[in-house]
C-alpha cells in the first residue's frame, strides 16, 4: 500500500511513519524548515510540500497514493486564532482538494472536538461537538486552548462534508491525551521536569480521572484501521481501556525518576494568577506559554473519560501496552537522549 503521512516529523506523526513503513510504501509531506533527524532511521521517502501552499499542493499528492494519514496539526495551547485556523483548518481542506477520488484518508483528529474537562462519564463518538469551554474571562482573553480545540473541531466537520461529497472513505481518529517518547508539550514531560526541579506543590485533585493512549499503541491502531479501513464515514475514539485517576498516573512517573510526589492543592487558588499570565504575555508577545495557564490549572482537576469500545470492539484482541511499561519506556527515552538526567529508581 501506498501511504502519505502528513505531519510527520511531529509527536505522533514520527511514531506513525515507524509503525507503517514496517509494512507499506511511505511517503512524508514536509516543509522545508522541518528537522528530519527522526525520520532518517526509517526507509521513508520525503516529499518537500506546505499544507498552507494550496497551489503547490496537487503535483505532490498526485502520486498514487492509496492512502492519506493526516497528522498533521498545530498543536499547543498557545498561539493567535489565526495561526490555529491556517495550520488545522486551511492546510486540512487543502489537502483534500489536492488528492484525486479513490484515495482513502485518516484523519488524526482529538478528544477535543467534544470537549474536555467536563466528562466523569464515557463521552461516546456521538457526543455533539463542545469545542470552546467557558473558562474564566473567556470573553476577555479567549484561550489559545478554545483555538486548538475549535479549529480541530472544524477542521473535522469540514473535511467530513468534502468526503461526502467527494465519494472519499474517510475515517477519522479521536485520541485522548496522548503520551510516549518524543513528547515534550502535552504535560508529562514539563510534569517530570518540575518534579525533578523538587517542586512540593502541584495544582491537582485527588479524584479525577484522565483518559490517556501510549503513542506506540495509537500509531498500531491507525496501522490497524488502514489495513482494515470500513467504507465511508467512520469515527472512532482511541484511549487505553483503563482510565486511571491523574494522580495515580502522576504516580508512575514519580516512581520511574524516583521521586516523591508532590503535594496537591486546589487549581482554582491559580487561576486569576494565570488569567494575569496570560494576559501579560499576550501582551508582551511572548513565543511561549506561561507555566499555569487557566486551561492547564482546569485540566490538572477535571475528569476526562471516553468511550472507547467502538474500536476495541473492531479489534478484539488488540493489545494495549501496559501503563506501567509505557511510562517507563517514556522516561527511560527521554533519558537516554538527556531531556532529564540519569537516575535509578528506588
Amino acid at each position: 500500500m501506498k501511504v502519505l503521512i502528513t505531519g510527520a516529523t511531529g509527536f505522533i506523526g514520527s511514531h506513525l511513519v515507524k509503525a507503517f513503513c514496517r509494512r507499506h510504501d511511505v511517503t512524508a509531506l514536509v516543509r522545508a524548515t522541518s528537522k528530519r533527524d527522526e525520520l532518517a532511521r526509517y526507509p521513508v521517502r520525503l516529499a518537500e510540500g506546505d499544507l498552507t501552499d494550496r497551489d503547490r499542493l496537487p503535483p505532490l499528492i498526485t502520486g498514487g497514493f492509496d492512502l492519506v494519514v493526516h497528522a498533521a496539526a498545530r498543536v499547543t495551547d498557545w498561539g493567535s486564532y489565526p495561526e490555529f485556523y491556517a495550520a488545522n483548518v486551511e492546510a486540512s481542506v487543502n489537502l483534500i482538494d489536492a488528492f484525486p477520488r479513490g484515495t482513502r484518508m485518516i484523519f488524526i483528529s482529538s478528544n477535543a472536538v467534544v470537549g474536555e474537562e467536563d466528562c466523569p462519564t464515557p463521552k461516546s463518538e456521538e457526543a455533539p461537538y463542545r469545542p470552546v469551554l467557558p473558562y474564566p474571562g473567556e470573553r476577555l482573553l479567549p484561550s489559545a486552548m478554545n483555538h486548538y480545540r475549535l479549529t480541530k473541531a472544524l477542521a473535522e466537520q469540514m473535511l467530513i462534508r468534502k468526503a461526502e461529497v467527494k465519494g472519499i472513505d474517510l475515517t477519522v481518529v479521536r485520541p485522548v491525551w496522548v503520551f510516549g517518547p518524543r513528547e515534550f508539550h502535552a504535560g508529562p514531560y514539563e510534569y517530570c521536569r518540575a518534579v525533578l526541579d523538587g517542586l512540593p506543590l502541584l495544582p491537582g485533585s485527588p479524584r479525577n480521572r484522565f483518559h490517556v493512549i501510549f503513542v506506540e499503541d495509537l500509531a498500531r491502531l491507525v496501522l490497524a484501521l488502514a489495513e482494515n479501513q470500513p467504507p465511508g464515514i467512520q469515527i472512532f475514539h482511541a484511549g487505553h481501556p483503563e482510565v486511571p485517576r491523574m494522580q495515580e498516573y502522576w504516580d508512575l512517573y514519580c516512581r520511574e525518576l524516583g521521586r516523591p510526589r508532590p503535594r496537591v492543592f486546589p487549581p482554582w487558588v491559580l487561576l486569576p494568577v494565570a488569567f494575569a499570565l496570560e494576559l501579560l504575555y499576550t501582551l508582551g508577545g511572548a513565543v511561549r506559554p506561561p507555566l499555569f495557564t487557566r486551561a492547564r490549572l482546569t485540566m490538572f482537576a477535571a475528569d476526562n473519560v471516553y468511550a472507547t469500545d467502538k474500536i476495541r470492539n473492531r479489534f478484539p484482541g488488540f493489545a494495549f501496552t501496559p501503563l506501567d511499561r509505557a511510562v517507563r519506556k517514556t522516561v527511560r527515552w527521554w533519558r537516554r537522549y538527556k531531556f532529564l538526567p540519569r537516575g535509578s529508581r528506588p
